[in-house]
């Protein structure tokens, strides 16, 4: 196709100006060439021929008149939109955040701002600074940790917890008449070699058992010559049983294989020849009940055998067990034991017991005196059972020990010199609140009222059933009334009074506290509702006893609902 365009016509003359889109240089052999190699740009049609560059300012700068306008937006390119001018508008600069200016790289050519210098990557020390080193302030006072954090011990509280232990004490508080009794008994009738028995009886935990073993311990050395049998009789598989357990503690291992009453008869024949003074403890033992109690009136007979060398002392909570159950030993005086009743601790001795206990502990009182009352107060009015309020007070020191444990606390370290501090006191006492929420749990959700006054002999609930069984008995016309209606009758005078019952094992124990005060005669069946309750006492005296408290007053008045 020929060419349209004339050969004579003049080329047009861009001017040489440097721009941001300026190509790349031409090699070198392109630009110095000579003529007539092919690479002129007369001879080539397509070349573009470049006009010498203009006088004026230097190709770096740009007048005012000369000065292009910026590309459109959508042209440009880079950061800060400004590679396409050669050099950025005099105009202030965009405001960056901290975080921006830190991490920002300077442009070439900008100079850093003079109050932020650049930290220096070598830490040389300047010329006036040669001679002397400033720390950092990270190493200034800078001393080896003396302190950190520490479970707390709660050491106190584990001393709190050994005090209160349910073992034999090394002195009994509140059982000094009955020690004395005890322990003048063993000096007439073991020391002085004259055979005896004497009973001992008492509600549960009124401290039968500990004050018994804690004389056996005490008179050790004076006992020394006589031959000691202790037994327990709740560990017998039946109450035949006594008989080969006493024949072994003795050494009388024929015997003990022997059957039937042949044993009882090598017993006798073997307590009443010639030795030392034997002396035998049977502890529960209401559990030797049997058909015709042969097996009770072969023991409380053995020393009054003829050359007999045994002192029987027998333990039981059932305060008139040989006068209901061995009716024979009453046609016989010269074999009634002697008899040693222990009454249910009262709210006096039970706090007396508490704080003599927890006064072994070192530094400050880890129980209020608030919280041992009130434990001695409740629990005195259900049971009367040192072993209850001490086990109360265990398990609410257990249960702020274990809230202390899990805190932490800050404590200088061993090798650390501190301030000396005032002993190890202690993070927390032990308060009403614990106490009250121990005993809600151990009696359930009934908190056992007590006394209306200090002087008052006898706690509200065994008021409330003393006054349940006056009414029942008047209203059936007898004497004797099973403990199934009494506990009917109870539940019910007290569901009239706004009061929350006892339920039939805690009405059960009720009875055998007031039967151990000599006021009630339980008379135990197999099954606990068909036992037999009755008044030991005139009910005129009962009822003068009772008519101090205006609510008991008032049940009797309104009589049976």
């Amino acid at each position: 196709m020929p060419s349209t365009r004339s050969r004579s016509q003049a080329a047009i003359d861009f001017p040489r100006r440097k721009s941001a889109r300026s190509p790349a240089r031409l090699p070198a052999k392109t630009r110095d060439a000579p003529a007539g190699t092919g690479t002129d740009p007369g001879t080539d049609p397509c070349a573009v021929r470049l006009a010498p560059w203009p006088k004026g300012p230097a190709p770096g700068t740009l007048s005012p008149q000369t000065r292009p306008s910026p590309l459109s937006p959508r042209k440009r390119l880079g950061d800060d939109n400004l590679c396409n001018i050669p050099q950025a508008l005099p105009c202030s600069p965009t405001k960056q955040s901290k975080k921006e200016n830190k991490g920002r790289r300077l442009l070439f050519g900008e100079q850093p701002a003079p109050g932020s210098p650049e930290k220096r990557s070598d830490p040389g020390l300047s010329p006036r600074r040669q001679g002397q080193e400033t720390p950092r302030s990270s190493e200034l006072g800078r001393e080896p940790a003396c302190a950190r954090l520490f479970r707390q011990e709660g050491s106190c509280y584990q001393q709190a917890k050994r005090v209160l232990h349910t073992a034999v004490p090394d002195c009994l508080h509140a059982r000094e008449r009955e020690t004395s009794v005890i322990k003048r008994f063993l000096k007439e009738h073991v020391c002085g070699e004259r055979p005896g028995s004497l009973y001992i009886s008492g509600a549960p935990g009124t401290g039968k058992t500990a004050c018994l073993s804690r004389v056996l311990q005490d008179c050790k050395g004076e006992l020394a010559r006589s031959r000691t049998v202790v037994l327990n009789c709740m560990r017998l598989s039946s109450s035949q049983a006594v008989f080969p357990a006493v024949a072994e503690q003795l050494g009388l291992q024929a015997a003990a294989r022997a059957a039937g009453r042949e044993i009882a008869r090598k017993l006798e024949k073997q307590l009443t020849a010639k030795g030392p003074m034997v002396l035998l403890v049977l502890d529960e033992m209401d559990q030797l009940d049997s058909k015709g109690q042969d097996v009770l009136y072969t023991v409380f007979e053995w020393p009054w055998l003829a050359g007999s060398r045994l002192v029987l002392i027998g333990m039981a909570n059932a305060l008139d067990l040989t006068d209901r159950g061995l009716a024979r030993l009453q046609a016989r005086p010269s074999c009634r034991p002697q008899l040693l009743t222990f009454a249910p601790y009262t709210r006096e001795q039970l706090a007396s017991i508490l704080q003599e206990r927890l006064k072994q502990v070192a530094g400050e009182p880890v129980l209020d005196t608030s919280a041992i009352q009130f434990c001695a107060r409740k629990v005195s009015a259900v049971s009367g059972d040192a072993r209850k309020a001490l086990d109360v007070c265990r398990r609410a020191v257990e249960m702020v020990e274990r809230d202390v444990r899990s805190q932490t606390v800050l404590k200088p370290l061993p090798g650390c010199a501190s301030p000396a501090a005032p002993g190890s006191p202690v993070p927390r006492r032990v308060g009403l609140l614990h106490v009250s929420r121990v005993l809600s749990e151990v009696y359930g959700d009934r908190m056992a009222a007590g006394a209306g006054g200090a002087k008052d002999s006898f706690p509200l609930q065994q008021k409330i059933l003393v006054c349940s069984l006056l009414l029942l008995a008047r209203h059936l016309k007898a004497k004797e009334v099973t403990l199934g209606k009494l506990h009917d009758a109870y539940s019910k005078v007290c569901r009239r009074q706004q009061l929350v019952a006892a339920d039939q094992a805690e009405c059960l124990a009720l009875a055998a506290l007031l039967e151990a005060r000599g006021v009630l005669e339980l008379k135990r069946a197999k099954e606990a509702r068909l036992a037999k309750v009755s008044l030991k006492i005139e009910e005129k005296d009962v009822e003068h006893a009772l008519q101090d408290a205006v609510l008991v007053g008032n049940i009797l008045a309104q009589g049976l609902p």
